[in-house]
């Protein structure tokens, strides 16, 4: 199966998570991972468990509106832009994501390294640029996506 088509599958059920069902998001979003890691592994328990660790998406990532009910991360930073909230998501997520990836050995620390820190800075950046929902929702799935290619 072509990775780019599991890619777009991502990005496309990011957004439909975002905009109709959040379980659109959180169910095949880890499955697609987990498939897309299993294709580019051929180990299918780097895949199984890449689908356990994919669930870390669910964190929420919501700005903290005071006497709101808040995301976690919101409520730890009281960050009221989004600005830091949207890159320890992308950090933690990115970590925990190629968490099997990387107790199995099957991804590098220099690669680790950089599929952190872009997830960071994406997370970090479209918040910033104040950019729309879909437009935001593509580069954050992408550059979770971007692990399948990093393998």
């Amino acid at each position: 199966m072509n990775l780019w088509l599991l890619a777009m599958g991502i990005v496309v059920f990011w957004i439909l998570g975002g905009q109709i069902k959040g379980w659109l998001r959180d169910i095949p979003v880890p499955i697609l991972m987990g498939i897309g890691i299993y294709l580019t592994t051929k180990s299918w328990l780097v895949g199984l468990l890449s689908i356990g660790f994919w669930q870390i998406i669910r964190l929420g990532y919501g700005n903290y509106e005071p006497g709101q009910k808040n995301s976690f991360l919101g409520n730890l930073t009281h960050d009221r832009k989004g600005w830091y909230v949207r890159a320890i998501y992308g950090f933690i997520v990115a970590l925990v994501g190629c968490g099997a990836l990387i107790w199995l050995k099957f991804l590098p620390v220099p690669k680790v390294i950089l599929y952190i820190a872009y997830n960071t800075i994406i997370g970090y950046s479209v918040s910033r640029l104040k950019l729309e929902v879909i437009p935001t929702d593509i580069l954050v799935s992408s550059g979770f996506a971007s692990l399948l290619f990093l393998l």
